[in-house]
């Protein structure tokens, strides 16, 4: 144990550690700049999310090794030891700032960078002040490795130090120390959300639509106050303790990594089940020419990390297609800036229907609108649209009061009725819509009147609600939702739709799903149906240890995975390729 000790010290010393990482905090300060200004997919930016994992961790361990080194009675020393502490802290801000910052830039209309500079500031800059102190730490070793004063552990404490100074360290001391203690307390329960909550617990399911999606944020500030806590804790005493505070800090981050360390195992599902429902030789079926549009792989770290810069295209705000009932139903309109004609799309029409259990939600930033941008950059026109919904006081989820009313889910199908029967009027003549090659999707409740729509559409029995103006091509529901028997008033063909309508002709099916929410029961049952009845054509792609709406986070995870496959998928289902 000593020898492996010996060993582990030898191979992780300062010098070692600032040789590395002096150079690596310098390139991917580089690479972030080049990143920012070249925004567009290559393998060069996957490399990049690994060396800025290498990097982030690397630092920690320097910060560490810098705390245990240094003669902290010498003034160069202390201010090393200052720095790295705000490293520590200004870590866990700026992370904070980084996911804040992503997220506020994926739910404004405007891509102009006028209205968003604060929110790139807050990226941008969080980010690559981590990378500037890792460089002035990294730096400030490599020019004092042979100064041995600056090393040399003095034999008796530094007695010049006035009691102010002495009572403010440990008063900032104790404030860490306690920020930390409650970080590691609710760090469990959210490894207790990832791994092993039931799907019953609804609080854990509530809080598994936040943490996995950021949980790679979340093991990097564990890991930031694990190294915090631990230079907290005097150098030469408590080694118990101290072992028994790592091993907690890195068993939890290593829970918060799981999601990412699933990559290769959604990547090998989702291969594999893709191609056995759309044929096994469907690369081969993209044209060359378009695959230029799409994303090169299904996930990249860098982007995760940095976020993306939204897409370019033309948007028509709350238009009004439905006045009645005592509610107002608007929609908005992705379109392409110049024509689709000769992108993927090719003006095909996607119906994008958002989530909120059938009693809230909205719309817009409410129903991720950086999806909608992504896809009209590809041809596509998509129409972001309200429903009404069931009066319900107990929603949390902001939401209109216009669109509320006492409704039955037979009610929202119909008002996506009302929507559809409408494309083919003049006054949307204007988009040049494709009306032979419709898709529709939704999240969570949405999901579910998606599936509705879809399966209803190509019945033909519906015409007095939907016309017969278009041909429904696929349909992508997103962890879609089980109405529950409170909306018993609902006929049971518009609540359970895949009980009554699948058959072995029903289109082609894709569907996204978390395994911690409760949902996957209901994707299981769609996948069920398709099954018993002979028909192959739907796929589900599961992502392990995420949960309900995890693809809030547009450059996340989920999300990443999502767009790849489904771009993908309108392609192959617009030219007939699987039908």
């Amino acid at each position: 144990m000593r020898n492996m000790e010996l060993k582990i010290k030898s191979i992780f010393n300062l010098r070692n550690l600032v040789y590395i990482l002096l150079p690596l905090n310098i390139v991917n300060l580089v690479f972030t700049i080049c990143y920012i200004l070249i925004p567009f997919d290559n393998i060069l930016w996957i490399i990049f999310g690994i060396l800025i994992l290498i990097n982030f961790i690397g630092n920690f361990l320097l910060v560490y090794v810098n705390s245990m080194k240094l003669n902290k009675t010498n003034k160069l020393s202390q201010t090393i030891n200052l720095i790295c502490y705000i490293y520590l802290v200004f870590f866990n801000l700026a992370m904070l700032l980084i996911l804040l910052g992503n997220f506020l830039i994926s739910v404004n209309y405007s891509n102009a960078i006028i209205s968003n500079i604060g929110f790139y500031v807050m990226v941008y800059g969080g980010f690559m002040g981590i990378l500037l102190l890792g460089l002035i730490i990294s730096f400030l070793d490599y020019k004092n490795l042979d100064n041995r004063a600056l090393w040399e552990h003095p034999q008796s404490k530094n007695k010049n130090i006035s009691k102010y100074k002495i009572y403010v360290k440990k008063v900032l001391k104790v404030v860490l120390a306690l920020i930390t203690i409650f970080t590691f307390l609710l760090s469990f329960y959210f490894a207790y959300v990832i791994t092993i909550a039931p799907l019953t617990d609804y609080f854990a399911w509530l809080i598994g639509m936040l943490v996995p999606q950021f949980s790679l944020f979340l093991a990097l500030i564990l890991l930031s106050y694990t190294i915090l806590f631990l230079k907290l804790l005097s150098r030469r005493k408590r080694k118990r303790l101290k072992i028994t505070i790592a091993v907690i800090g890195f068993f939890l981050s290593f829970v918060f990594f799981l999601p990412l360390l699933s990559t290769p195992t959604i990547l090998v599902q989702a291969e594999s089940d893709f191609g056995l429902a759309f044929g096994s030789n469907w690369r081969s079926k993209i044209d060359s020419s378009v695959n230029q549009y799409f994303m090169d792989s299904q996930f990249n770290l860098a982007e995760y990390l940095i976020g993306n810069q939204p897409k370019h295209c033309n948007i028509d705000q709350n238009i009004t297609f439905y006045e009645g009932e005592g509610i107002t139903l608007c929609y908005d309109a992705y379109y392409p800036q110049s024509g689709g004609t000769n992108l993927p799309g090719n003006n095909s029409v996607l119906i994008n229907i958002h989530g909120g259990a059938w009693v809230a939600g909205d719309k817009g930033a409410a129903n991720m609108l950086q999806v909608s941008k992504y896809f009209a950059a590809q041809g596509y026109v998509v129409f972001d649209i309200q429903y009404g919904l069931i009066e319900d006081s107990s929603s949390w989820i902001p939401t209109p009061d216009y669109v509320k009313g006492n409704f039955s889910l037979d009610d929202q199908v119909r008002h996506i009725g009302i929507f559809i029967k409408q494309l083919n009027d003049t006054e949307f003549s204007k988009y040049n819509l494709n009306l032979n090659s419709v898709f529709i999707t939704g999240n969570s409740a949405g999901g579910h009147l998606a599936i509705a729509t879809s399966l209803m559409i190509q019945s033909g029995n519906y015409t007095s609600l939907f016309g017969s103006n278009i041909k429904v091509k696929g349909m992508i529901p997103l962890y879609p939702g089980d109405p529950p028997e409170r909306f018993n008033s609902s006929t049971d063909k518009f609540r359970n739709p895949e009980n009554f309508f699948i058959n072995e002709t029903s289109m082609p099916c894709l569907i996204f799903q978390g395994t911690k929410d409760f949902c996957l029961l209901e994707t299981q049952h769609i996948k069920n149906q398709y099954d018993a009845a002979g028909n192959n054509d739907c796929c589900v792609i599961w992502f392990p240890f995420q949960g309900h709406a995890n693809d809030l986070y547009y450059s996340g995870h989920f999300n990443q995975f999502k767009l790849y496959y489904m771009e993908r998928f309108l392609y192959l289902c617009r030219t007939s390729q699987i039908e």
